[in-house]
């Protein structure tokens, strides 16, 4: 029985975890919080009369089966400070809550550990100024995540009051190369939009547009497209604000209008900026101590072979993925670490 380390306990190492484990393989996941689950934990279910296949259900689906698996051990509120051995006897110095372990006869690591969102960057600002009326991404998500069902099935997320309309701001910390992030981040249209139609959902009279530099059509399971706008009565503006302002009703966002090359204005009493995914600073670290590669973004990439050196990389630590992406990952990564043993076995 192999004894396989996952450090981070979001979807990637979950996903990893279960797979492996289930392959008869103990697995000992490494997790620097108090809970598993990284950054979907605060996400919300997007189903309106519909399921919109935002994938929470699959995510929920995966914690179950860690929590029922005898062969899956967590360690919560450990950091990794120390790395040794050679290929297929590795070993960990762990610290858990100020003590110091070893962890020994480590055939495999997978590396989980995700990434970090623009909210949560020193360089993250919210375009114009704090207000109440500007919501990141993931607050919004919170308010999903904790609406209520009422008689009436109105007014069932608490925003405070209920708006009228609601701008999206998309590609806010990717896309740009300020923002050092020049790459899509893949996950921004499709949340969006589902958080869009449940706005639509509980406040059917709402005027809902998105400023955007593209639209990610494509996408697995759901599909998006500038026909899917329109058929939820989602307006589309094809730039991104050059200046918000504010009076005592409503926000104000001044753009170049694409078509006329003239500065318009919209009104709204909503603004919600999506969050680009961006490389977990922990990268570095990860960098020095498992010799990998660190790419223009900040992103992780092996130098060696994986399968040779028994480090592999899983998940959005090494690029931004949604989560249907992120658990296909893992699932491969399962796959490649269960087939190299099988070789390692036959001597191939």
């Amino acid at each position: 029985m192999s004894k396989i380390a996952i450090v981070g306990g979001g979807i990637a190492g979950l996903t990893a975890a279960v797979e492996l484990a289930a392959a008869g393989n103990r697995v000992l996941i490494i997790e620097k919080g108090s809970e598993i689950g990284g950054n979907v934990e605060s996400y919300g279910c997007k189903a309106v009369d519909i399921c919109t296949k935002c994938n929470l259900c699959l995510v929920d689906d995966i914690i179950n089966d860690v929590s029922s698996s005898k062969n899956i051990e967590i360690l919560y509120r450990t950091s990794i400070n120390d790395f040794r051995g050679k290929t297929g006897d590795y070993t960990l110095g762990i610290e858990t809550d100020g003590e110091l372990y070893s962890v020994d006869n480590l055939e495999y690591i997978v590396l989980a550990t995700g990434f970090t969102k623009w909210s949560e960057l020193e360089t993250g600002t919210p375009e114009a100024f704090k207000d109440n009326r500007i919501l990141w991404a993931s607050e919004l998500e919170e308010s999903i995540k904790n609406r209520i069902d009422r008689e009436n099935g109105q007014d069932v997320i608490d925003l405070g009051y209920s708006p009228e309309s609601v701008v999206f701001i998309q590609c806010n910390g990717s896309r740009n190369m300020q923002e050092k992030a020049r790459y899509c981040s893949r996950i921004c249209c499709g949340y969006n939009y589902r958080m869009a139609r449940v706005l639509k959902h509980y406040y059917p009279e709402v005027d809902i547009n998105m400023f955007y530099m593209d639209i990610q059509e494509g996408g697995f399971i759901q599909d998006i497209s500038f026909s899917d706008l329109a058929e939820n009565d989602i307006g589309c503006i094809n730039c991104k604000p050059v200046r918000i302002e504010k009076n005592d009703n409503n926000l104000i966002l001044h753009y170049e209008n694409q078509l006329t090359g003239k500065t318009e204005s919209i009104a709204t009493d909503l603004i919600v900026l999506s969050e680009g995914v961006h490389a977990n600073e922990v990268n570095e670290k990860w960098a020095d101590l498992f010799n990998l590669q660190i790419d223009d973004y900040g992103f992780l990439m092996p130098i060696e072979s994986e399968e040779q050196t028994g480090i592999f990389l899983a998940g959005t630590v090494k690029g931004p993925k949604d989560i249907a992406g992120t658990i296909s990952d893992s699932k491969n990564i399962a796959y490649r670490i269960k087939n190299a043993r099988n070789l390692s076995k036959s001597g191939g």
